[in-house]
């Protein structure tokens, strides 16, 4: 059987960027796919300044032929046998319209496509309006279990972000044991399965749902072990966010959403993001996810530290850090060669300033100027904004694979120098 891969949206940007080869994601013979998710997402929330980045990865859709599978409900209704009230919707007007469009108004205008006579259009904000009650409803679901389930959760949840402990309560003790045993228990994953059912029903014809017949439970019975890694992977997700003091994400429920599709082995999710790689192991499912290579090269970039400019820089970041601490240059080396030199360096305001120039730099067109870590689209502003909303570092660093501790010190130090509102949890 041919193998398909479903990739999500920042696999789309790598390959219409050219930061990763279409040769690191598919093998020969297989088929890539993209869900609709990834379309919203390109389509919604942005301006001039990230059309271009958005535009590319469309063009990637359309040059490497990658298929359109249908919306998660669509998918949902065929996997446990319903009959569809009408067809799956396309988004290939929207993917063509963002691709051959030159900017965001000529889009929303219309794109002409002379060969079919039609104007192919993007309404932005409505797909902007629809993602974002989406995803906050699903937010609020998982924020209402929480307030629910964790002792403390609720008083927590109600004080002021700006005055809120870093600290996320959590389940813990018995407390923690109980909700574990409820996460393995037959009667948890038959409830996650008929939520997927009644997801199914909104797209299913209503006149076919009455009556029980023995092929409609013929038809649940084979669903269950396709939804089978989806149910998982979203327990592991509870799981994590019920016991490890997270908090859940908006975009976290379209990532989720890509292993409604990986129904056997032969249907894998691509992606480099380590959380979700993490909970496919967890949940004993490591067949069904892959990872593409290095994103944006940085891994490739942190591993050059021997060339002659980074040393002499290197030499006189200790020089300065020297007479900051009122040492001799000799001395400084010294501790600079033992397992002191992180925090010795981190904790010296005269090197963290210097440094934050290497990691950050606002390039135009990607994420509307604002200031990037280098060779990613993620912003300054998204570090501090994920840590003052109580995200620790480890768990930052997990998320999002490229970036280190050496990043977040440089978001740190940035938003110092430029004297921003700093995030909970920073100290000078």
């Amino acid at each position: 059987m041919t193998k398909t891969i479903i990739i999500d949206t920042h696999v789309l940007y790598d390959i219409g960027l050219n930061n990763v080869s279409i040769k690191d994601v598919r093998k020969p013979g297989e088929r890539l796919c993209y869900s609709p998710i990834s379309v919203i997402e390109l389509v919604s929330k942005h301006d001039d300044r990230s059309f271009d980045d958005r535009k590319a990865a469309a063009g990637a859709i359309l040059m490497h032929g990658i298929h359109e599978l249908p919306d998660p409900e669509s998918h949902l209704t065929d996997t446990f046998g319903y009959k569809l009230a009408e067809p799956a919707p396309s988004y290939a007007d929207a993917v063509l319209a963002l691709a051959e469009g030159h900017c965001l108004d000529e889009v929303k205008r219309g794109i002409p496509d002379y060969g079919n006579l039609v104007r192919r259009t993007l309404n932005v904000p409505f797909a902007a309006t629809w993602r974002d009650k989406g995803e906050r409803e699903w937010v609020d679901s998982l924020i209402h279990l929480m307030v629910e389930n964790i002792p403390r959760f609720r008083k927590w949840y109600a004080t002021d972000s700006d005055r809120r402990s870093p600290s996320v309560p959590k389940l813990r003790g018995d407390e923690k044991q109980r909700f574990l045993a409820g996460m393995r228990s037959r009667e948890w994953f038959a409830q996650v399965i008929a939520g997927c059912q009644m997801r199914a029903f909104i797209k299913a014809d209503n006149r076919a749902l009455g009556r029980i017949t023995r092929k409609k439970v013929d038809d649940l019975v084979a669903a269950i072990p396709k939804i089978e890694c989806f149910t998982h992977i979203y327990t592991q997700y509870l799981v994590r966010l019920m016991t490890e003091g997270l908090l859940p994400r908006q975009n976290d429920s379209g990532d989720i959403d890509l292993f409604l599709y990986s129904t056997d082995d032969d249907h894998i999710v691509a992606t480099n993001e380590k959380k979700w790689i993490a909970l496919a192991e967890s949940a004993g499912f490591t067949r069904r996810i892959r990872t593409y290579g290095h994103r944006h090269g940085m891994a490739e970039r942190q591993c050059d530290h021997n060339c002659p400019y980074e040393e002499a820089a290197r030499y006189r970041l200790m020089s300065d850090a020297a007479r900051y601490r009122k040492m001799n240059i000799e001395e400084y080396v010294k501790i600079t060669q033992t397992d002191e030199w992180n925090r010795t360096m981190e904790e010296t305001p005269e090197y963290r300033e210097r440094t934050f120039e290497q990691y950050i730099e606002t390039r135009p067109g990607v994420r509307g100027g604002k200031p990037c870590f280098k060779g990613t689209r993620i912003t300054v502003q998204d570090v501090l904004e994920y840590l003052a909303g109580g995200m620790t570092e480890a768990e930052l660093l997990h998320d999002f694979p490229n970036l280190t501790k050496r990043h977040i010190l440089a978001a740190r130090d940035y938003s110092y120098a430029h004297k921003l509102h700093p995030a909970s949890g920073f100290t000078a």
